[in-house]
């Protein structure tokens, strides 16, 4: 196996870490948390992300998200900007799919 394929499963491997982290606080939270929303800076501090409010505001993503226990997780937690957010800021040689990369970051009109 080629050493750069290594470092790519590597970071994956690190990534999949820090979002199933995500996951689980998120889930347990949601579970215990009420009808309030979730505070995204601290949900994703706590699982390892070092996000400012700067960068939500970048992300578009709002600082409290509602809590919908009815739907997955991933369906109501804006995990998808902070997955390229992480990509770009721990491994920025490597890209997100054009996909998320358009969905996820904004420009101006």
């Amino acid at each position: 196996m080629p050493e750069s394929d290594e470092v790519f499963l590597r970071a994956n491997a690190e990534a999949g870490e820090v979002f199933e982290r995500l996951r689980r606080i998120t889930e347990d939270r949601a579970r215990d948390g009420g009808t309030s929303g979730l505070s995204v800076l601290e949900l994703t501090r706590e699982a390892g992300l070092e996000l400012s409010k700067s960068d939500l505001t970048e992300l578009r993503i709002p600082e409290i998200v509602p809590i919908h226990r009815f739907i997955p997780w991933d369906v109501w937690f804006p995990w998808r900007p902070l997955w390229c957010w992480w990509w770009h800021r721990y491994q920025p040689w490597y890209h997100c799919c054009p996909y998320w990369w358009h969905r996820c970051h904004w420009y101006a009109e």
